[in-house]
């Protein structure tokens, strides 16, 4: 295996998006990838330029009502080669996305749950957390179109007994420097679609009531459904909704915590809303 020699801020761009796939420029900032960012960009310019490029760029432009949406990078197939080879590993043991296809109306959508895994990971690391497993809604296993391998699915995908299943954005393991472990289940929300917020969290009652999510994830106690918003009109909104349901009782209240995007990426463990409750919680003890 030939190994190339990278610098230090090449092999940090490379390194991040081997852990989450799609990253911006700004949040490779927020991961310290480079204290410059004038260097950063000076950088990805230069991998992403080069004849067998190591990182590749999505660029949808302007959406009406967003403005311009920022570009995403990721790992090429040769950038997973040349990280493989830093790292000492064979190349089938760096992942990287495969017929890379990004549907512009669910962009932002994808960069945000990065940066709900952004804040997870810096938040474990600066607390002594370990975060033993997270996986998105985009990372699948097995393949359509192949006789040997089982089906594609998603990672995130809970089971239900009437055969359907849920696949919820984020689904990520922590434990605590006290040996505590805890499981949480997060969906990401953008835009004002109240009522489908609404719905999707209502079927958690299911998972809850078949304990779906203990035995997919192998976990023995009760998960905690984390919720988060762009901002605090559509999380009020989905909880009013949920609240007012009729099939949505206030036995399923205590396993859902609210928050906006921002509160998340500043304080992953404070600061949580619950239904049907006007004080602040915290998802857990340290």
């Amino acid at each position: 295996m030939t190994v190339t020699t990278l610098t230090d801020t090449e092999f940090r761009i490379l390194d991040a998006l081997r852990v989450y796939r799609y990253l911006t420029a700004e949040q490779m900032l927020r991961l310290k990838v480079s204290a410059q960012p004038s260097h950063l960009y000076a950088v990805l310019r230069e991998v992403s330029g080069r004849k067998r490029p190591w990182v590749g760029k999505i660029d949808h432009g302007a959406m009406p009502g967003v403005g311009r949406i920022p570009a995403a990078h990721y790992l090429t197939e040769h950038g997973a080669k040349v990280l493989s080879g830093a790292l000492a590993l064979e190349p089938a043991d760096v992942p990287y996305p495969k017929g890379v296809v990004l549907v512009r109306h669910g962009f932002l959508h994808r960069l945000h749950t990065i940066d709900c895994e952004i804040a997870i990971r810096t938040w474990a690391v600066g607390n002594g957390h370990t975060v033993d497993s997270l996986s998105s809604y985009f990372d699948v296993t097995g393949a359509n179109r192949s006789k040997t391998k089982p089906r594609r699915r998603a990672v995130t995908k809970i089971d239900l007994a009437d055969g359907t299943g849920i696949i919820p954005d984020c689904v990520f393991h922590l434990t605590g420097p006290d040996g505590t472990p805890r499981l949480f289940v997060l969906e990401m929300y953008n835009q004002y679609r109240t009522k489908r917020m609404a719905d999707k969290l209502a079927e958690y009652r299911y998972a809850i009531g078949e304990h779906a999510i203990e035995k997919q994830f192998e976990y023995p106690h009760s998960p905690r459904i984390l919720a988060v918003f762009e901002d605090d009109k559509a999380l009020e909104l989905t909880q009013r909704h949920l609240s007012q349901r009729a099939d949505f009782g206030a036995e399923f209240f205590p396993f859902f915590f609210f928050q906006t995007l921002p509160e998340f990426m500043a304080d992953f463990r404070n600061g949580w809303r619950k239904i049907g409750d006007t004080r602040q919680a915290t998802l857990f003890q340290v």
